[in-house]
């Protein structure tokens, strides 16, 4: 009878092992659900700003005398040779640097702009 006893405890513990084990990988999930919604939302924040920024001073650039497509050629050496990684960070914080190995669409005569159905870069700013 006592080894009846101590199958049903054993049986018992390991039940709600597997019971508590599930519920901490649910809450595990949800954990790192909530922690990357709260990543984008600091995100989308920093980006806006970013954007912001980068109107203002690309006014400023147009008023210290950059003409638009000088503007615009700096834009699409920006897109041809960013090499950041997947997190959206630049590999190369100096400013200064590029990747020499990107070719850009300006060093090979086409000057139209951006890719067809492209949207305007810079909202609000000149082009």
């Amino acid at each position: 009878m006592a080894n009846n006893q101590n199958t049903m405890r054993d049986m018992k513990r390991s039940i709600l092992k597997a019971v508590r084990d599930s519920q901490r990988t649910k809450q595990d999930a949800m954990d790192e659900y909530v922690a990357a919604r709260v990543n984008i939302k600091s995100l989308e924040g920093r980006l806006e700003e970013a954007r912001e920024k980068a109107t203002l001073l690309r006014r400023k650039a147009k008023d210290a005398g950059n003409t638009s497509a000088e503007l615009k050629t700096a834009d699409d050496l920006i897109d041809a040779r960013w090499t950041g990684p997947e997190d959206g960070s630049p590999e190369n914080t100096d400013p200064g640097t590029v990747n020499p190995e990107r070719e850009h669409p300006a060093m090979e005569g086409n000057m139209e702009g951006g890719m067809p159905g492209e949207p305007n870069r810079w909202e609000g700013g000149e082009s």
